[in-house]
């Protein structure tokens, strides 16, 4: 397998934190995604948190990808009612990355066994620019972003763009 990389990337991530319950001085999640890319080198160049409701989800995706080279979206991807972040992003991509949501769960099950059942980490492309939908708690957002997201940003923007 041949490996497409864009050397010296400085992308410009967008973060939305879906929750019902949290706001902006209370989110540990996005504070830690943001925190994790700067380190890296990255931008964030958006970053809001939102109810649990379809229009806004997709009103602040679709603000997000005007701004930004990907977006990470932590929250609303579990089992519970209240959960539409995965059903929503899906209704407006125009790809899946299946395998993210498949290596996402093997390193999940690594970290806290069978409980990685309760989470539909997914990921997809929506205007060909890459979303991420992780899971609201911050060791599952921070899986994610350093087990996966950061060490491939590169190559998925590479292939993406094509």
């Amino acid at each position: 397998m041949h490996d497409h990389r864009i050397e010296n990337l400085k992308a410009k991530f967008s973060v939305i934190v879906c929750s019902s319950t949290r706001n902006k001085d209370n989110d540990t999640s996005g504070q830690e995604i943001n925190s994790a890319l700067r380190e890296a080198g990255h931008d964030v160049t958006y970053y809001e948190v939102v109810k649990d409701d379809p229009d806004a989800i997709k009103d602040a995706v679709e603000t997000a990808l005007r701004q930004s080279d990907c977006l990470i979206i932590s929250g609303g991807t579990g089992i519970t009612s209240h959960d539409v972040t995965i059903e929503t992003v899906r209704s407006i991509a125009e790809k899946e990355i299946h395998s993210f949501s498949t290596l996402f769960a093997l390193l999940s099950y690594q970290q806290i066994g069978t409980s990685a059942i309760m989470s539909n980490s997914s990921a997809f492309l929506v205007n060909r620019k890459p979303v991420f939908c992780l899971p609201g708690s911050p060791s599952g957002a921070s899986l994610g972003v350093k087990g996966i997201i950061l060490k491939e940003i590169d190559h998925i923007l590479h292939e993406s763009r094509r």
